[in-house]
């Protein structure tokens, strides 16, 4: 079977933006076009919010911090409130009809659904459930849907205990009916076949063999890095790109550090590179960008430590900013001495480079190497990642990286043997603390992690793997039928 041929829709709240979603939306229509066939005009979204695009078709009802959302999320684990069951039942069958009307004007025949596994998307994997079971039950086969499974409310303890009217939905999320799925680490398949054995599904074996595959985060190195040198006071880092040259200006960094009575060249830069939630921990990194200006004072190198978040806040319904902000002043009350900045860069970063009026927005993808040529250094003290999109992004922009030992990283990523500071727990050691400072004062010494991270990368996560992965269960989905009577 000629797969270049098919017309693939592609669901999910947000396209082309900043979260790891998009950004795993965005790798595999290159991997669809660049290294399956499929013609880009091919390839049609639909969303509630998106970057500028051709195919793009959008409405609020998948958007995931609309009113129904948003009360899904706050009454999931209490009691419901009146009329909850015909609310959700409602604006279901709403995105069923929007969901059905795109598959109908462009001949949809492979439709992936990202993260319909997730309570955030409860509405959307909901409707997409009525609307797959109402083709099923008229005996129609098309268009197969592929479910790319990032999260799941089995993942996340705040969803242990789901009400009835909650419950009662879940078997869509995201749903038997589906031809195939796609996980992004090796902890879900098990979870995803406890979950169907729980909905009484008759060919598991056969099902999870045939129709899924791990395909893990990726990451393409598309600069220059093989013959930089790693002698020398140079970092190796993706060349300066004149455009980014007043980052640091309009995110406040320099104006902050020259009320300190510090220049860029006497800041030390650590970069968050991921959204403002409370799962990231990013209150760990501002403990270490503490720890980190005291060994400098300690050391008689006069520094100071900018910890900059490039990621936007307002997710997962919590004021995560607000308290990490509280927590910087409090640590800074604590030690007048130190000087350390917190510096927020979301008002000037979007998920592409603009200017609007006389103001200029920086492209998030390319914070990481804007920071690498500076010699700064990434954070990255998450209690819970799917895989670790933004880790990955990090370092295939020269970065060397701070991380924790996340349960996911422990079981998918620490086999690869990158070379990264690491501690468990979220506990900061003296030992880390050390070899990160030596990091930041040898470019040889972070020379040498940067390539030997990048040659892994290139070696083992490049984008291909994602057409190596996904093609053949494609293939799969309509070329064999499961016999599930």
């Amino acid at each position: 079977m000629n797969i270049s041929h098919l017309n693939v829709g592609i669901i999910h709240s947000l396209i082309g933006k900043n979260d790891g979603v998009s950004i795993v939306i965005d790798q595999t229509v290159h991997a669809m076009v660049d290294d399956m066939g499929i013609n880009l005009g091919n390839i049609y979204f639909l969303g509630a919010h998106t970057s500028p695009r051709f195919n793009t078709e959008t409405n609020d009802i998948f958007w995931h911090k609309n009113d129904i959302h948003k009360a899904i999320i706050k009454n999931f684990n209490s009691e419901p409130p009146e009329g909850f069951d015909e609310l959700i039942h409602e604006k279901a069958i709403y995105a069923k009809e929007i969901i059905k009307q795109f598959v109908i004007k462009h001949n949809i025949d492979l439709l992936i659904a990202h993260n319909t596994s997730h309570p955030y998307n409860f509405i959307t994997a909901v409707g997409l459930g009525y609307f797959i079971e109402e083709l099923r039950n008229d005996g129609i086969i098309w268009p197969k849907v592929l479910v790319w499974w990032h999260d799941s409310y089995f993942e996340r303890p705040q969803f242990n205990s789901p009400n009835p009217v909650i419950k009662k939905y879940l078997r869509y999320l995201p749903g038997l009916e589906t031809d195939g799925i796609v996980f992004i680490n090796k902890e879900q398949p098990e979870i995803a076949r406890k979950l169907f054995k729980s909905l009484n599904h008759s060919q598991i074996d056969r099902f999870f063999n045939n129709r899924s595959m791990v395909i893990p985060n990726t990451a393409s190195i598309d600069w220059e890095w093989e013959n930089q040198s790693s002698e020398g006071n140079s970092f190796i880092a993706p060349l300066p790109d004149n455009y980014n040259d007043s980052f640091f200006e309009d995110i406040g960094l320099i104006k902050a550090a020259a009320e300190r009575n510090f220049t860029l060249d006497d800041t030390v830069i650590l970069l968050q590179h991921t959204r403002i939630v409370p799962r990231k921990r990013i209150d760990v990194a501002i403990d270490f960008a503490f720890r980190l200006e005291k060994k400098f004072i300690a050391e008689k190198n006069r520094k100071c430590v900018a910890l900059i978040i490039s990621g936007h806040s307002g997710d997962e319904q919590v004021e995560y900013r607000k308290f990490l902000t509280e927590y910087y002043r409090l640590m800074c009350s604590e030690n007048p001495e130190l000087n350390v900045l917190l510096i927020f860069g979301e008002s000037c970063i979007l998920s592409h480079r603009d200017i609007i009026v006389d103001k200029k927005y920086y492209n998030f993808k390319e914070i990481p190497a804007i920071v690498a040529l500076r010699g700064g250094m990434g954070t990255y003290f998450s209690e819970i990642e799917g895989f670790g999109n933004n880790l990955l992004e990090m370092m295939a922009h020269g970065l060397p990286v701070i991380i924790n030992k996340y349960d996911v990283y422990k079981s998918d990523i620490e086999e690869y043997d990158f070379d990264l500071v690491a501690v468990e727990n979220c506990m900061i050691t003296d030992d880390v603390v050390d070899k990160s400072y030596q990091l930041l004062c040898d470019p040889r010494l972070r020379n040498e992690m940067v390539r030997r991270n990048l040659e892994i990368l290139n070696e083992k996560l490049d984008h291909k793997l994602i057409a190596e992965k996904l093609q053949p269960l494609v293939f799969k989905m309509f070329t064999r039928i499961l016999n599930i009577q």
